[in-house]
């Protein structure tokens, strides 16, 4: 019998990558996104008979309900992997020259959309043998990212609710793990400058020219070899290991630098 995995964010990116991927495996794929157009494509090229589709809003727990109950009608009433990857990063810059609402707007995809899918899914999993959620989480969920605070401080949040909830949730065999990627050529990388004279530190040109941008099928083999190797923190590529191990061993390392990347590019 086919595996099923439920991924957001399935338009693009990582999302997009993962539904391909697992698909290859023989996977049952349902695709949600915000973007209907993005998942028609997607559905298109794994083929009507291995995915579905439906348009959801994270933050909207009425467009939740509608996605659980198609998802649930294809799959027969089970999932085995709730890959947890909606997220934004519309606008990099000094936190005060971003407008609050939109401050609010990251927070609620990136974490509240995230506490939405675990409520509403979590049925549906407890139904289901060995089932898993994958948060997506980053690299930046473990070092700061000056000039993309609210985004980090949301996968800090990610990375604190995976770690209680793989607690809680064991109580029904179901494990709770997350993804941690470094730079990764995905819709990320367009967000907005907003901060005035900001010397395009995270942008893609500036970026290629001091770090490695990861595809997103990298990614997508990462949460392939999670769902079977089942460890907690998940990080890809040399440069986010290394950045990982040294906040851990020797953060004040990692806080000069920051400090400096941040003296230098945000004037």
């Amino acid at each position: 019998m086919s595996k099923s995995i439920f991924i957001t964010g399935a338009a693009s990116g990582i999302g997009k990558a993962t539904a391909l991927f697992f698909a290859r495996q023989g996977w049952k794929v349902g695709l949600f996104d915000i973007n209907e157009d993005g998942l028609k494509e997607v559905a298109k090229e794994i083929g009507h008979n291995s995915s579905m589709y439906k348009k959801l809003d994270v933050t909207n727990l009425d467009d939740w309900t509608n996605a659980i109950n198609a998802f649930s009608e294809y799959t027969s009433g089970t999932c085995d992997l709730f890959f947890n990857n909606a997220g934004i990063a519309a606008h990099t810059g000094r936190i005060e020259d971003i407008p609050i609402n939109e401050a609010h707007n990251v927070v609620n995809i990136n974490l509240n959309g995230v506490i939405n899918g675990i409520y509403s899914i979590l049925p549906l999993l407890k139904k289901t043998k060995k089932s898993m959620i994958i948060n997506t989480g980053s690299v930046g969920s473990f070092i700061p990212v000056p000039g993309a605070a609210i985004y980090s401080a949301t996968k800090f949040a990610i990375r604190g609710l995976t770690e209680s909830l793989n607690i809680e949730f064991s109580n029904y065999g179901i494990k709770v793990s997350e993804v941690n990627p470094w730079f990764t050529e995905t819709p990320i990388l367009d967000a907005e400058q907003v901060t005035n004279n900001m010397d395009g530190v995270l942008t893609r040109a500036t970026i290629r020219k001091i770090s490695t941008i990861h595809s997103p099928e990298k990614v997508a083999k990462k949460v392939f070899s999670i769902y079977h190797r089942r460890a907690i923190h998940n990080v890809i590529g040399f440069m986010g290991n290394i950045s990982v191990f040294v906040m851990r061993y020797c953060p004040a390392i990692i806080r000069r630098m920051s400090r400096k990347m941040y003296s230098d590019y945000f004037s």
